[in-house]
């Protein structure tokens, strides 16, 4: 019995320095309570995987770590989510004209790729562009501009002051293997417990990783 007293904390302890206590199996992130699976970050990473491919045969892109690619995919889940949630809380209504002309952007690319991986992609950029119009919209609101070509970018910067501010109070949770900042964001962070003392733990945890140490990683740890 006195063992098993003692068992107890200690595994409390360990959850902790874990984060077991706060992400169900295959969580990457939860957004104000929202879900964001590891299963979809796998599908988007693998995805712009193969368009990474696509664009290195034409010699236009270099290799990525799996890794960045991985927090790559996962922020725009996770800005698309945002988006979402701050329209509608604020009640805004983007321009569907507007998302499609943000969207138009990615179309030629997008149809070169094999099914599944346009599919996969297709969806997420029709988020985000969605997401753009969204972020034009409250800049719209916050200046009395109404948009135009010209001011698209200047719009777009004010929505995003805007969705900054409501974001301040946002509950962003995620796994620690996207190397989350503070504010919950892949990519802000540290994804190794323990201090980098490898070259190759090194490399890893910088934020622009050299290019040459990209190059050695096994096949299936980098991409493009």
């Amino acid at each position: 019995m006195k063992l098993r007293v003692w068992a107890l904390p200690a595994m409390a302890a360990l959850l902790l320095l874990t984060g077991c206590d706060q992400l169900t199996p295959g969580t990457a992130s939860v957004v104000n309570g929202t879900r964001i699976t590891t299963d979809e970050v796998k599908d988007v990473a693998e995805a712009q995987c193969v368009a990474a491919e696509e664009a290195a045969q034409a010699g236009s892109t270099t290799a990525t770590a799996m890794s960045r690619v991985n927090q790559q995919s996962l922020f725009l889940l996770i800005d698309a989510e945002l988006s979402k949630q701050y329209a509608e809380d604020e009640g805004l209504k983007p321009s569907k004209g507007l998302a499609q002309a943000f969207f138009s952007d990615f179309e030629a690319s997008l149809a070169k790729l094999p099914e599944k991986s346009r599919t996969v992609l297709e969806d997420l950029f029709r988020d985000w562009a969605e997401s753009r119009a969204v972020l034009v919209q409250a800049g719209s609101d916050a200046t009395g501009q109404q948009p135009s070509e010209k001011n698209v970018e200047q719009l777009l910067n004010a929505g995003l002051e805007a969705r900054a501010a409501w974001a301040q109070k946002a509950d962003i949770e995620t796994d620690p293997r996207y190397a989350p900042g503070e504010d919950g964001l892949p990519g802000g962070g540290d994804s190794s417990v323990s201090e980098a003392g490898s070259d190759f733990a090194k490399g890893a945890g910088a934020e622009q990783p050299d290019p040459e140490w990209v190059g050695g990683l096994p096949a299936s740890q980098k991409c493009g």
